[in-house]
């Protein structure tokens, strides 16, 4: 019998970054709320599976932040784990959180810098969702 194949081109309607730090989850929501007035709140935990061997490999905390009236929804993920990381390929590991915003009416590039300003966050950067290895994980939050 022959296989169809679809191939589809995924459209990101979303911005990812991610957070290198120090501090706890609840701690970096609290410090982002303050940052750009969010309420991100315990949200779910994102279970990451191998595919070939269908095992549980990790279990991520997400906090979340939507206001649909605005088009506003934001999801900050623990990617780092003991049990391994969501990101793989050309990211670096080190990245401790990701953070995911849909536009919106969110400015995006001000997202950065504003980060940049708290003294908890050593490290931010834009990530390419594809390239990261993420994508998918991201699509299970929406």
């Amino acid at each position: 019998m022959a296989k169809l194949h679809l191939d589809m081109d995924l459209e990101c309607d979303f911005e990812l970054y991610g957070i290198g730090t120090h501090i706890g989850g609840h701690r970096l929501a609290w410090e982002l709320n303050r940052l750009f007035s969010w309420e991100l709140v315990y949200d779910r935990e994102l279970v990451s599976i191998c595919r070939n061997k269908g095992e549980l490999i990790s279990k991520h905390i997400v906090y979340s932040y939507r206001r649909i009236e605005e088009e506003i929804d934001i999801s900050l993920v623990l990617n780092r784990v003991p049990e391994g990381c969501l990101t793989v390929g050309q990211v670096p590991n080190s990245l401790d959180y990701l953070l995911k915003v849909n536009s919106g009416n969110i400015d995006v590039d001000h997202i950065i810098q504003t980060i940049r300003t708290s003294k908890l966050v050593t490290l931010v950067t834009f990530l390419d969702p594809e390239k990261s290895g993420v994508l998918e994980a991201m699509f299970e939050l929406e």
